[in-house]
């Protein structure tokens, strides 16, 4: 007992800031991303190095989950991975937080999300939540409002694939928000799905989230024009004297 009462007492604190602790996901980090975010700050306070074993046994997540976070983290542009040298002349890896530092400093206004329920209710308006509506969603606010409709954080090949939209496609973010609320409206939450309406709108040539409210009340007055109507089939046939000659 006396060495634990010595080891907490010697062992010092992590400091976190008070702001960051109160908005980080407000900023785009799952809970996930905060711990090992205390975690790794932690370590570099105290022991100036990344021992993942160490967190692995703090936090209970294999090593391979702590690096598929930590690329999220990278991923999100809340971290940079940077190649040390240490007197012996062997590579280290640390990480510089500067991005996510500089990400709160930038930061104009806090994000409010609409809930899938509120975008069902309102028939897929597109809500604006930025800090006015001329602002587009930031990579972050992307990545996040995935990860909270899929309920889980994204893996590597799921994050890489919502970098591509950026880097490769060149979709608009608000295009990606009102896609993943597409999704969310008609229960089919998946990349594949989002992005086969992106390249749908990309085709028509859509300029404007006016022209995707456009396409949406068109698609909703035709169901109400042109109700489902389901096939009538007899109910009172016997099954067991079919004249199948006959069918």
């Amino acid at each position: 007992m006396d060495q634990v009462k010595s080891q907490f007492f010697t062992q010092g604190d992590v400091s976190i800031s008070s702001y960051l602790l109160a908005h980080y996901r407000d900023l785009g980090m799952t809970n996930d991303e905060f711990l090992l975010y205390v975690q790794l700050k932690n370590q570099l306070e105290h022991a100036q190095n990344i021992n993942l074993s160490t967190i692995s046994h703090s936090t209970g997540w294999s090593t391979g989950q702590l690096n598929q976070i930590i690329d999220q983290l990278r991923t999100k542009n809340f971290i940079n991975l940077i190649s040390l040298r240490d007197e012996s002349g062997k590579v280290t890896t640390s990480i510089d937080f500067s991005p996510l530092y500089v990400k709160i400093i930038e930061t104009e206004g806090i994000y409010s999300h609409s809930t899938a329920g509120q975008r069902v209710e309102s028939q897929g308006e597109v809500f604006v939540d930025t800090a006015s509506q001329n602002d587009q969603p930031t990579r972050t606010d992307i990545f996040n409002l995935i990860e909270q409709e899929f309920g889980r954080p994204l893996s590597s090949i799921e994050l890489q694939t919502v970098k591509d939209w950026f880097d490769i496609d060149h979709f608009r973010p608000d295009f990606i928000k009102a896609a993943l609320q597409e999704a969310v409206m008609n229960n089919a939450l998946s990349l594949r799905y989002i992005e086969t309406i992106l390249v749908a709108w990309q085709k028509k040539n859509y300029h404007s989230l006016n022209d995707i409210q456009t396409e949406r009340k068109s698609r909703q007055q035709y169901k109400a024009a042109n109700p489902e109507t389901l096939p009538k089939v007899a109910t009172d046939v016997d099954l067991y004297n079919l004249d199948l000659g006959n069918l």
